[in-house]
């Protein structure tokens, strides 16, 4: 209960920066956006699995056929480790090290029926040139922490591009404080092949999706206008996941290298669910959420868990 209390006093403290900003009139055509990821936001003094990532965004809103649309550029890094960090043979390593960096391009539409529809294309790097070991070796340094000792037994250097496609759609709204979207997910490609299905439950107060901050659409067209609401809501995220690849447990599907990497087999099915609380108004958006993820490693000897936060900055 501690740790989540932490995290809602720095959600709060990050919301009222946000607040107390002036010259917040909209609309606002652009949206960068800065997440950060780490389990160490749980403050359990753990560092296992996926231990970091960071991702800038950049949207911008357009219109088509009288249909809003929201595209975004993002760039990212992930970085994974197994649960023991001074191994002693190859054989504890039970998720590999791996690091992954990513460019995607997205294109989100929204229709008149409620529903949400994105589509997306990515290309990636996992391995060493994904600079996970460089940037992970750097932050234990400069805070002080111990470093992992199995890094030359890392995923080795693949490069892959992936596509994806994901519907939403409003099954349930009563006078916008609640609100039940089912979402389903499939991508398929070098790095990852997967297909997802989850909810949405949203508890608060909160825009119609085509404006709301839970689709990163407060950005907007002048035909479009600007979101009339200050949104302010908790929501609930469980997901299953089907797990056809993934390039951070198995390597490159079309290069896995011939070196000393130590690969795993990844589990087939998943569990994920999240839980977040999330405040918009007028240029700010603050979202704070924990993520609990079962096994996503057959050999792997725990579930994953770990905090997420995220600020986006609007402009003309």
């Amino acid at each position: 209960m501690m740790r989540i209390a932490l995290l809602i006093f720095c959600f709060f403290a990050i919301t009222g920066s946000g607040m107390a900003q002036t010259g917040n009139t909209g609309p606002f055509s652009r949206e960068i956006t800065v997440t950060t990821e780490n389990d160490a936001y749980l403050f359990q003094k753990k560092d296992a699995y996926y231990t970091n990532g960071f991702f800038v965004a950049f949207r911008s809103a357009l219109e088509r056929n009288g249909k809003k649309i929201v595209a975004s550029f993002e760039l990212g890094q992930m970085i994974f480790t197994p649960l023991i960090r001074k191994i002693v043979s190859p054989a504890e390593i039970d998720r590999p090290y791996c690091g992954l960096l990513s460019f995607k391009y997205s294109q989100t539409l929204f229709t008149k029926n409620h529903s949400v529809l994105q589509y997306n294309a990515g290309v990636g790097e996992v391995g060493k040139a994904s600079f996970g070991e460089n940037v992970q070796n750097s932050y234990h340094k400069l805070l002080g922490y111990s470093q992992f000792n199995g890094w030359q037994y890392q995923v080795e250097n693949a490069f892959g591009a992936d596509l994806g496609i994901s519907y939403a759609r409003t099954v349930y709204e009563d006078s916008s404080w609640i609100k039940i979207m089912p979402l389903a997910e499939v991508s398929l490609g070098l790095n990852f092949t997967n297909a997802k299905l989850g909810t949405y439950l949203c508890l608060g107060s909160f825009e119609k999706n085509s404006n709301s901050a839970l689709w990163n659409a407060r950005v907007q067209t002048n035909q479009s206008g600007s979101p009339e609401k200050t949104e302010f809501f908790f929501y609930w995220y469980p997901q299953f996941i089907l797990q056809g690849y993934n390039a951070t447990v198995e390597g490159g599907l079309l290069a896995k290298g011939t070196g000393t990497a130590m690969l795993r087999e990844s589990e087939r099915w998943m569990f994920q669910q999240s839980f977040g609380l999330c405040y918009a108004k007028a240029r700010f958006t603050t979202n704070l959420s924990l993520i609990y993820q079962s096994k996503e490693a057959v050999t792997q000897n725990r579930p994953q868990q770990y905090g997420s936060v995220r600020v986006s900055y609007r402009m003309h």
